[in-house]
């Protein structure tokens, strides 16, 4: 059991130093960008919101996972709980609008040359802040509630109606049976529903593309694709990574709630597929993006000089 406590504690500890590193990577580069270009890409905003909305995710589950995984005791109380899971929550429902929002963003860009699609692309990038000030406002009011139905384990007298997270306990019973469920529920299938679409739409595009350039191909020597084609696999990719992982960490997390007795290797592996996508996403992003080669190159520059 000693090392089966002491593999947990390395694992987390290295998924939560891996993923806040490469989040906080994401967040210099786009810095990096808005202060040395004289036009700032809208899409380095929706960048820096998702990297802070997983930076934040990962350090509040990350690590006291790690730490309750080290020295096996129980440290938080009432207050720390709610904190803790509140701002989970928040975090999440960011990260998940985030990504929707990039993957709209990306379909106008590469959208057709029609005058509706053309008066679409001109007012999105004005949009991307108010936009961003929306999701903050809308997940902070939306999961304050969840602050009622959180304790710590301490003060858990029923723990057939709560659901163990091992440093914190949530009851379910109450949980379920308020409207906070079904607002969540529907907050996830309208973000998720645009990403389908836009998904979608994105992959025609892509398709489209690539029949009608098939013989350029053919008769040139370099075959690498545009900056915008590359965008757009990556969001694809991202949003792809997003919907496997959530969808496995929801799969669990129903499993448990419907469990008279969790099991610790369950919330174990929920908390491995939720932290999954903060943690790898920034690398997908900074791997795809032209932009950030060339600041990295810049940095190495300034370092030699």
């Amino acid at each position: 059991m000693h090392s089966y406590n002491e593999l947990l504690c390395t694992f987390y500890m290295f998924e939560t130093i891996t993923g806040t590193f490469g989040n906080g990577l994401l967040l210099c580069f786009c810095g990096y960008n808005i202060i040395t270009s004289q036009r700032i890409r809208p899409i380095d905003v929706l960048f820096i919101n998702l990297a802070f909305s997983n930076i934040v995710m990962i350090l509040l589950r990350g690590i006291p996972r790690a730490i309750h995984s080290c020295i096996q005791k129980i440290f938080l109380g009432d207050i720390e709980c709610k904190i803790i899971i509140y701002l989970q929550r928040v975090a999440r429902g960011i990260s998940l609008s985030t990504t929707c929002l990039l993957s709209v963003f990306q379909a106008i860009t590469i959208s057709s040359g029609h005058p509706i699609w053309a008066e679409f692309k001109a007012r999105a990038p004005k949009c991307i802040v108010p936009f961003c000030v929306f999701i903050w406002v809308l997940n902070l009011l939306i999961d304050g509630v969840v602050t009622l139905y959180v304790t710590g384990i301490r003060n858990n007298t029923n723990s057939n109606l709560s659901r163990n997270l091992s440093y914190c306990s949530v009851d379910k019973h109450a949980l379920n049976n308020s409207k906070l469920v079904m607002w969540k529920l529907l907050y996830d299938i309208v973000f998720v529903a645009f990403m389908a679409i836009t998904s979608g739409y994105m992959g025609v595009l892509l398709y489209r593309h690539h029949w009608q350039v098939q013989h350029i191909h053919k008769t040139t020597l370099s075959t690498s694709s545009s900056p915008e084609t590359r965008a757009t696999k990556a969001i694809l990719l991202l949003m792809s990574t997003f919907v496997c992982f959530y969808s496995f960490s929801s799969i669990f997390v129903i499993v448990m709630d419907n469990s008279k007795d969790t099991k610790p290797w369950m919330i174990h592996i929920s908390s491995f597929f939720s932290l999954c996508y903060p943690t790898i996403s920034p690398f997908l992003l900074i791997s795809s993006d032209s932009h950030m080669p060339n600041c990295y190159n810049a940095f190495k520059r300034m370092k030699k000089s």
